[in-house]
């Protein structure tokens, strides 16, 4: 039922009374963790009507209505005032998405015990978030699965100490594991990076100057990931 994504995402989570899952698709992430008696209750929801239609069906099947309940809206302002959510998981959407999807409400994250969330691109600004409303990361994975590179971040309510800028772009726990999967992807994008690079130097671009600066400063940010790992 669950994709290898899904199966990492789920193995972050820490037992409690009742989770959300924040764009829930079909439905398979709170069904995994009622099943296997990792929460209690759970919260489908899903901005897409379809989405929360495949999700009520999927949760029919497996006789879970009684546990989780499906709703469909905007971000995390299906969560009522009345609901103190232990995890909330924000799994395959952007990382600036995801901030404004923290962000819809604030009283609901400022609540709950943990965050699994996994943010498509970037991710570092998904990192500086957390530090910047008090929450701290206390682990970190990376996958790649059908050609995709994957990021999960599992954080909890307390004080982190500031990241560095490469702490930040690449994840601190990542960096410490020596993590191959991450290895893998800085390799990959240095490359993309050079190649970028010799053609706006060989082209006339409009604003090419700038664009090289930020794009050396990558390329510099790369180097220093790859002699961590």
């Amino acid at each position: 039922m669950l994709s290898n994504r899904l199966k990492n995402v789920v193995s972050e989570v820490n037992k409690g009374n009742l989770i959300a899952d924040i764009g829930t698709d079909h439905g398979y992430v709170p069904i995994y963790l009622v099943k296997n008696s990792i929460a209690q209750k759970a919260i489908a929801a899903d901005i897409s009507k379809g989405s929360c239609d495949k999700a009520q069906t999927n949760i029919t099947l497996y006789g879970l209505n009684d546990k989780i309940d499906v709703r469909c809206g905007n971000g995390l302002e299906i969560i009522k005032d009345t609901e103190i959510v232990d995890t909330i998981i924000i799994s395959g959407m952007g990382g600036l998405l995801t901030i404004d999807v923290l962000e819809s409400n604030k009283k609901a994250v400022n609540n709950v015990k943990q965050l699994i969330l996994q943010p498509q691109r970037d991710i570092e600004k998904v990192r500086a978030y957390l530090h910047n409303i008090n929450y701290k990361i206390i682990n970190e994975e990376m996958l790649i699965e059908a050609g995709k590179y994957y990021t999960i971040i599992n954080a909890i309510k307390g004080i982190d100490e500031e990241y560095s800028e490469i702490e930040y772009y690449f994840g601190k726990f990542l960096l410490n594991k020596k993590s191959a999967v991450l290895k893998q992807f800085i390799d990959h994008e240095y490359k993309k990076i050079n190649i970028v690079l010799e053609n706006i130097s060989s082209n006339a671009i409009e604003n090419a100057d700038e664009r090289i600066a930020q794009l050396k400063h990558l390329k510099a940010l790369y180097e220093e990931g790859l002699k961590c790992l």
